[in-house]
């Protein structure tokens, strides 16, 4: 076997710079930019014009770019326009007939010799500034099988272009072609998710705006939360509810799946759960659950489901009422056995499914020493490396290794998450509400 030497190759250095610069390209304008710097150098045209007819009613075309080889001090440049058609597609203008719009009527590749443009109403102006251009090849570029997109590469020799040019153009105008619908689909894509994560965005700030802006301030209670959502918007939800005889409700919720989605109808159950009558007959957490379950059920929210706790406690006294609707029971820590146990109670359905269900009400004595925690699953069900569930397990160590101190217990799981799955995002919306019971005196 023996190697050719092609160091010495002019053509062949061209094409690997050209075919370098051209795949670094990030956008469509780049692209051509590149490729067009250099493929007169490859194969030498004196003057290109660029059109399409994307879009357009049948005969008509728009002129999207021109380049001129013209001389220069240390030799031929090119001169080419610097705008961008996809950009400024609308301000370019419209034309019809001529040499160009007879060719685009055809529909095929085109070779032509001896020919004078120099009165052409199109291009006839353009054709005059330069040298007189004598061979025309007309390429046209497929897309989905039509040809929307020419080039009019010319020469000013009667007979400077062949066949076998014809061919070649063909063939690498639509290689390139395909490269730049690419780069085209791309740059819409880039365009559709900065427009969309303004959105999300904007979602998420309206979401952040539903949460309470302050937590309750009641005698030998603290209060400490958390809301980490795994896109900028989430399904998760907590809330307080200061009622006119003293005692607090308290929600935590979330809505299956996460993202704008779920925020959506977080952002509903909100709405539902403060439109609750407070003058009621019946503010107890399974009535609040009935009520935010027969509307979502209204909603036929198409398959989301929301589960919840609603807990109604008296801080006087320290009782706690809750409903479980599907919702993981909280976590209770007695800080001075150090014990961690469930608050366990009767559990329904999720909320949104169906009306055809009992939602009931547990009690609950809560006492000064304890610290109850209500948390969302996407604590419970994050996984490692190995898909091992932080789980139960992982959440009830975090509770352990603390003072059981309200931010102590938020610090404390957050830190047992990290140590766990070694990563700061999350693939499902994490919620903490912690409530510490500490002395009258404290």
């Amino acid at each position: 076997m023996r190697e050719i030497d092609t160091s010495n190759s002019p053509g062949l250095a061209v094409l690997i710079d050209m075919l370098s610069e051209v795949s670094r390209a990030e956008s469509p304008n780049d692209a051509v930019a590149a490729f067009a710097s250099r493929y007169w150098k490859f194969r030498h045209i004196d003057l290109l014009f660029a059109a399409s007819t994307r879009n357009l009613p049948e005969g008509q075309y728009k002129i999207t770019r021109r380049f001129r080889v013209v001389p220069g001090p240390n030799g031929p440049v090119q001169q080419r326009d610097e705008g961008n058609p996809w950009r400024d597609w609308n301000s370019i203008p419209t034309h019809e007939g001529g040499f160009i719009g007879s060719v685009i009527a055809e529909g095929r590749p085109q070779l032509f010799h001896d020919i004078d443009l120099r009165s052409d109403p199109v291009i006839g102006e353009d054709l005059r500034k330069g040298a007189h251009m004598r061979s025309v090849i007309a390429v046209p570029t497929f897309d989905r099988g039509r040809t929307l997109n020419w080039t009019f590469q010319f020469k000013p020799e009667p007979d400077g272009l062949t066949p076998d040019d014809l061919e070649m153009a063909v063939l690498i105008g639509n290689l390139f072609g395909s490269m730049t619908r690419g780069l085209v689909a791309l740059e819409d894509n880039r365009r559709l998710t900065r427009r969309l994560n303004k959105q999300f965005e904007e979602v998420a700030r309206v979401q952040q705006a539903l949460l309470p802006k302050t937590l309750p301030d009641l005698p030998g209670i603290k209060f400490a939360t958390s809301y980490l959502t795994s896109e900028q918007a989430g399904g998760d939800y907590y809330d307080f509810f200061p009622l006119a005889d003293g005692k607090l409700g308290i929600v935590v919720a979330d809505v299956s799946g996460h993202g704008p989605g779920a925020a959506t109808v977080m952002a509903m159950l909100h709405a539902m759960l403060h439109a609750y009558p407070a003058d009621s007959h019946e503010v107890t957490p399974a009535a609040v659950m009935r009520w935010a379950n027969e509307r979502l059920v209204e909603a036929a929210l198409d398959g989301s489901f929301v589960t919840a706790f609603v807990g109604l406690l008296d801080p006087r006294t320290k009782a706690l009422t809750f409903a479980n609707a599907g919702h993981p029971p909280p976590r209770l820590k007695d800080r001075r056995t150090g014990l961690v146990r469930s608050l366990d109670g009767e559990s329904s359905f999720p909320l949104g499914i169906t009306l055809d269900m009992e939602i009931p009400n547990n009690r609950a004595q809560l006492e000064p020493g304890q610290t109850l925690v209500l948390y969302t699953d996407g604590i419970t069900e994050a996984f490692n490396s190995r898909q091992e569930m932080f789980g139960i397990e992982g959440l009830d160590a975090a509770l352990v290794k603390c003072s059981g101190m309200a931010d102590c217990v938020v610090d404390s799981v957050h830190a047992g998450l990290f140590a766990h799955t070694n990563s700061v995002s999350r693939a499902d919306d994490q919620t903490l509400l912690v409530m510490e019971l500490t002395d009258q005196s404290a």
